[in-house]
């Protein structure tokens, strides 16, 4: 079945992308705002919707809520940035639009009310108190048009709110298979983490504090997959895909009962990170210590077990063959690059390229003879050399055959992979949306800098510097973001972030907190420095500490400015000062907050030990990074882990830890 004949087709809200509806706010309760695609208004106009209760809320005294559909509009899908929140989510990307949608569809924008919303008949009841209740959206009564957890009631917005930070979920099949199959193929496995149970553990934690009214919303910030196929294949295997293991863990169903999850019972809001971009299984040889076991454990497991070896050569065939043609796996275009590749444009494979000046070394040194221009010596000359090239052509050829299974397909990623996600997940790249005075702006990091795909792109898309030590020998690669305009959005992440931040300060006049969440960090240090003696923090000198290892890759002196309240390339132009930036992808619980005299200042501390209501207007913006969720760190025993935030309803952030 295809796309079209799914039409009218519910984009938002969704799973990851959730809206939650005050029943006490206005004369009939909050309405419920809904984007649609599809070909014809009249199908839009003629659909009946409803609420159905989700099956994580374990409360049967719950119905179906039928919605009464009060106004359709047509939203003209046009380059222009958004004008407010509400907006965020009102604009589709091109992706979406065309390679996912398939292109001509319309979309439209529909408000629905209940038409009693009375809380104690809509809300679950625990113990005395009612709760937030999380409802599937449904449209048409069909399968394919609920959208899971969709929408959150809740009886006021306008109460102290506590949310949860989780990131690095890197949830996949492969985990469960490692821990029940091959476990019980070659024995015990002691010792191993697997990464769905750590999700498992923290929704279970998560529903008694939401239960105790001590949690309303879980801010997922990126790598929510470890990858999305479950082997290799050109495309994202849609009848089967890691996307649909998160989706089964986070709403309890498919094989989750038996594994005693219910789901969870709260709305979660997701961003994307640089593995939920990559399309295929790495060894897990490679990374064994997050998974709890030693180097020769993790070989008893086949990271290839989903393919035949004929599915698996081809792959690598067609890989190899785009290096010999595209020459030297270089990641930007840059002076070095273009100078690379116009010398060696003459060669046509890599390995000519590589072997003209180990063979000219090796002749000059070994053979000085060769310079007397005698008939046998050049004779012998002549077949040493054939016999070192098609030796040293073998060797090389076998190595890069074994780095492309081992390195490049596992790191080939591209848009595609988040095809699955935008339809199911949340549609969105870049979003923002409120809660009372709260507001959230989630964005996208983008793929690695050093990724499969773009050894072959002529380097086009990557304009920022990029570390050879962090990217290819280190653990943390660069992150694409914050991204220029491209063929997603006409329009570049930093601008939109300038915009989004401009309709806040014209939305809330009163105390405002401005939460950020995405993924790579745009900070971020190898070694954490020590803090000296009688001091709280530690200031990261310019030029002596490197703060780039592994971060977001562009328009980072922008970003500081824009969370200081500040436009770079406009001063004297301001934009509301952003409280706090959360993000994960270094695996490692940090803590850092900007500071400003002529230009940003960076320092470093452990801030959510100290942090108060009274100081902490004097000390944001923070910029902070959470511990994995699921792969374990040196420093970290037992995951998961994550950040608990309090602020209370006039606006004091009583907490973050």
């Amino acid at each position: 079945m295809t796309i079209t004949e799914e039409f009218p087709l519910i984009i938002s809200p969704n799973l990851g992308c959730p809206q939650i509806i005050s029943l006490t706010e206005g004369n009939n309760g909050e309405p419920i705002s809904v984007i649609v695609a599809s070909m014809d208004a009249r199908l839009v106009k003629s659909t009946n919707w409803s609420l159905i209760p989700s099956t994580s809320n374990q409360y049967e005294g719950l119905n179906q809520i039928p919605l009464v559909q009060e106004d359709v509009l047509e939203i003209p899908q046009t380059s222009d940035l958004p004008s407010s929140v509400d907006e965020t989510k009102e604009i589709v990307s091109q992706e979406l639009l065309i390679n996912v949608l398939g292109g001509g569809a319309h979309i439209f924008k529909i408000k629905l009310s209940i038409s009693e919303p009375d809380p104690s008949k809509l809300l679950r009841k625990v113990g005395d108190g009612l709760k937030p209740t999380l409802y599937d959206l449904c449209l048409e009564e069909r399968v394919f048009q609920r959208k899971l957890h969709a929408v959150c009631l809740v009886e006021s917005k306008d109460n102290d709110l506590r949310f949860i930070h989780l990131t690095d979920l890197h949830l996949s099949r492969r985990n469960d298979l490692i821990n029940d199959e091959v476990s019980s193929a070659v024995g015990p496995i002691h010792g191993f983490n697997n990464f769905n149970e750590k999700m498992r553990k923290f929704i279970k934690d998560a529903n008694e504090l939401a239960d105790k009214g001590e949690l309303d919303i879980v801010l997922l910030g990126g790598d929510l997959v470890d990858f999305v196929n479950h082997g290799i294949s050109d495309g994202v295997v849609e009848n089967d895909n890691n996307w649909q293991v998160f989706i089964e863990i986070m709403t309890g169903r498919g094989h989750e009962p038996r594994r005693e999850n219910s789901g969870i019972r709260v709305p979660i809001f997701t961003s994307t990170g640089n593995h939920d971009w990559r399309l295929h299984p790495y060894d897990i040889a490679n990374a064994a210590s997050t998974f709890g076991i030693d180097k020769a454990q993790a070989e008893k497991f086949d990271f290839e077990y989903y393919d035949s070896m004929e599915k698996l050569n081809a792959k690598k065939e067609d890989i190899y063959e785009k290096i010999i043609k595209k020459g030297s796996p270089i990641s930007k275009e840059n002076v070095l690059h273009a100078s690379l590749k116009w010398v060696l444009s003459y060669s046509e494979t890599w390995q000519a390229r590589a072997l003209v000046p180990i063979v000219s070394w090796i002749l000059s040194t070994l053979f000085p003879v060769i310079q007397t221009f005698s008939l046998w010596s050049g004779i012998i000359c002549l077949i040493i050399a054939t016999l070192l090239h098609y030796i040293i052509n073998l060797l090389l050829a076998r190595k890069v055959r074994d780095m492309v299974t081992h390195a490049v397909i596992p790191l080939e990623a591209g848009v595609h992979a988040l095809h699955y996600y935008f339809l199911h997940v949340n549609p969105y790249f870049n979003y923002a949306f409120s809660f009372g005075s709260n507001y959230f702006i989630m964005m996208d990091t983008g793929p690695d800098c050093f990724i499969g795909q773009y050894f072959w792109d002529e380097g086009n898309k990557k304009r920022g510097r990029m570390s050879v030590r962090d990217n290819i020998l280190g653990g943390s690669p660069d992150s694409m973001a914050f991204y220029p305009a491209n063929e997603y959005y006409s329009y570049g992440q930093i601008i939109w972030l300038e915009r989004v931040l401009k309709a806040i300060e014209l939305e809330s006049k009163k105390t405002r907190r401005i939460f950020i969440c995405l993924h790579a960090p745009p900070i971020n240090v190898e070694n954490i420095p020590a803090i000296p003696p009688n001091s709280n923090e530690v200031f990261l000198e310019k030029g002596r500490i490197d703060i780039r290892y592994g971060t977001i890759n562009h328009f980072l002196s922008q970003f500081f400015h824009l969370c200081l309240g500040r436009k770079e390339n406009k001063p004297g132009d301001y934009v509301p000062i952003v409280d706090m930036v959360f993000s994960g992808h270094a695996h490692q619980k940090v803590e850092f907050r900007i500071a400003w005299n002529q230009h940003p200042l960076i320092y470093y501390g452990k801030y959510s030990n100290t942090i108060t209501a009274s100081n902490f207007n004097n000390k944001r913006p923070f910029i902070v990074q959470t511990a994995a969720c699921g792969p374990l760190n040196t420093n970290y025993s037992s995951p998961p882990y994550f950040r608990t935030v309090h602020v209370d309803r006039n606006g004091d952030v009583l907490k973050f830890g």
